[in-house]
């Protein structure tokens, strides 16, 4: 079994560093936004995207050590050395499997990834719905993703839909001798919902929030542009909700064209900057945090060698 997930974490980190170089490294048109950027913001650019990656991890380690205390390095690493995976289909799953290799369960590993997601998306959802109030055209897209997670919300609280649900869930761990390990992950989700971690994770979402925002500013502005803060929060808040909802590893296509379509029609940029800003953008986030996390995988991280647990 080991092997296997070795050479399966191989395979999909591979894999998705490979989606992420033919999705941003189209030629003509990357080359095309490269000649007009000023790379005197390059640098600051790729710290701030680099930035915004170690806080990610470190929130990860924040969601995993309520219940199993941890070494935050290592699990700040294997948070890294996941990230390309996360471009193909079901790929989030590599870093549970690279915590397992360190010795952490799979019933700890998957929270602190549930609640990651979670907590981004909790965060896009209020900002939307905060900028759907002032601004007329984020209105639908915003109140059609409320009522589609308010529908669900509703079905979960039918009781017998909701018991439903987990018998369900416990017949198909009971099928697969998992039921312990959906208990512990059950018992994990309420030790990590306190006022402190939850503060904590929370206020670094925000803060990763705003780092992209500086990021997506610093982009257009070496592009020889400008955009009001407050659509450059729209085209960054909405495309990136909807790619996450869409399903698609990373919300390519989907992210892409949000971004373009709000720079151009609402951010006061002609076309051919809006694509360029979004080329950019997406290039020295998605696709160089991929190629970091790819780096940190093949140099720094040591497979079953690792140890996560603090006191194992």
């Amino acid at each position: 079994m080991g092997k296997y997930v070795k050479y399966g974490l191989h395979a999909v980190i591979i894999i998705g560093l490979v989606i992420a170089g033919f999705k941003y490294l189209n030629g003509e048109d990357i080359w095309t936004a490269l000649q007009s950027f000023n790379y005197l913001f390059l640098p600051f650019v790729l710290l701030l995207s680099t930035l915004y990656f170690v806080i990610k991890a470190w929130r990860f380690h924040l969601f995993l050590n309520p219940f199993l205390k941890t070494k935050r390095e290592a699990v700040m690493r294997a948070y890294a050395a996941g990230q390309a995976a996360t471009l193909v289909p079901g790929g989030i799953t590599a870093r549970i499997g690279l915590l397992k290799q360190a010795g952490v369960p799979v019933e700890a590993s998957s929270v602190p990834v549930a609640f990651s997601s979670l907590a981004d998306q909790t965060l896009f959802l209020a900002s939307a719905l905060v900028a759907a109030v002032f601004f007329e055209p984020a209105r639908l897209p915003a109140l059609i993703i409320l009522g589609v997670l308010a529908v669900l919300a509703g079905l979960l609280l039918i009781p017998p839909l909701r018991h439903g649900l987990r018998h369900l869930a416990d017949a198909l761990a009971a099928r697969f001798n998992a039921k312990d390990k959906l208990d512990n992950f059950f018992d994990n989700v309420t030790k990590l919902l306190s006022p402190k971690t939850l503060s904590w994770t929370l206020g670094l979402t925000l803060f990763s929030l705003i780092v992209e925002f500086i990021t997506l500013d610093l982009v257009i502005r070496g592009l020889g542009a400008a955009v009001p803060y407050s659509s450059l929060a729209l085209a960054y808040i909405l495309p990136t909700m909807l790619g996450r909802l869409s399903g698609l590893p990373a919300g390519v296509g989907v992210t892409e064209a949000g971004m373009l379509g709000f720079l151009s029609s609402y951010g006061g940029l002609g076309n051919d900057v809006a694509t360029a800003a979004t080329l950019i953008f997406r290039l020295t986030t998605a696709f160089f945090r991929a190629l970091l996390g790819a780096l940190i995988y093949a140099f720094g991280w040591r497979g079953d060698k690792e140890n996560a647990q603090k006191f194992a």
